[in-house]
């Protein structure tokens, strides 16, 4: 999964403050790539409560802009 936080509607609010990608990598300067292998056990962290949830969201496209990148998550 490659995630964009630029593409995110939650960046750089509070909810960004609380997601996985800012607290494992006080934001990212670019697009980070999670390995798919890695889906199950940070979802397993994350429900014991030892890290936080990924928050992604993505953006919705502006009037008359068509989406970017469908089945990529870009996020925050």
């Amino acid at each position: 999964m490659k995630i964009d936080c630029h593409e995110c509607s939650m960046y750089r609010t509070s909810h960004c403050d609380d997601c996985l990608v800012t607290a494992m990598l006080h934001p990212p300067g670019d697009v980070v790539e999670i390995d798919e292998g890695l889906g199950d056990p940070l979802q397993t962290l994350s429900g014991a409560g030892l890290i936080p949830t990924l928050k992604f969201r993505p953006r919705e496209p502006a009037p008359g802009e068509e989406g970017s990148g469908a089945g990529v998550a870009r996020a925050g």
